[in-house]
């Protein structure tokens, strides 16, 4: 049975195999830096989650929670690959679930539609609708790249399903500034952000 526990500072014995692990798992251009890890840890921004298996960290987790929104996002979630396919992110989405109630996560997934890897990212999707994740339909979302210059074309998710079924563009147009401004120092001039942002318009169904 999987542990989940919370990292609450950067000495904890178990903070290097996360970090690992976290590296491994995502390209350079969608990663941040361990330093940026650190001092969000430090500074009480992140919450780092990971899971134990036979003695082992063998998953993490960073969660970012959106000041004054009911929102948190999930910015990264990641396997260690030898034990991959063994439910471990169902649980823990399930368990975190629980504990941020009544809130809700927002997801930035990897658009299915581009890229080299389709299959998994088609994957990746799937695993998050069936644990009741909605997609916002037609919503135009571009991860700015966090090393070189290449940006990533995502598609944004809300778990568990919000307002049966529909969400403003007001508040996504919200959470999108304020994610750019607090997690890639991009403000509301942004050229990358302008770039889609204003294409969002209501009503945005959840699908």
């Amino acid at each position: 049975m999987v542990i989940f526990s919370k990292i609450r500072n950067i000495d904890h014995k178990d903070f290097e195999e996360a970090i690992s692990i976290y590296q491994e798992s995502f390209p350079s251009n969608e990663r941040q830096t361990k330093d940026t890890i650190k001092k969000r840890i430090n500074e009480n921004i992140y919450q780092m989650f990971i899971g134990h298996l036979e003695n082992k960290v063998v998953f993490m987790a960073l969660l970012y929670p959106l000041k004054k929104t009911d929102f948190i996002l999930l910015d990264y979630m990641a396997t260690e690959e030898s034990f991959r396919g063994k439910t471990i992110g169902t649980f823990f989405i399930k368990n975190i679930l629980k504990k941020i109630k009544p809130k809700y996560l927002i997801l930035e997934i990897e658009n299915p539609r581009d890229g080299n890897n389709k299959t998994q990212r088609k994957q990746r999707m799937k695993f998050y609708k069936r644990l009741g994740a909605k997609q916002m339909k037609n919503v135009r979302y571009i991860l700015p790249p966090l090393s070189g210059n290449v940006p990533t074309e995502m598609v944004l998710m809300v778990l568990p399903d919000y307002s049966k079924g529909k969400i403003e563009s007001a508040l996504v147009k919200k959470l999108i500034k304020q994610i750019y401004k607090e997690l890639y120092d991009r403000n509301k001039e942004d050229e990358l952000l302008n770039s889609f942002i204003n294409e969002i318009k209501n009503p945005i169904e959840l699908i």
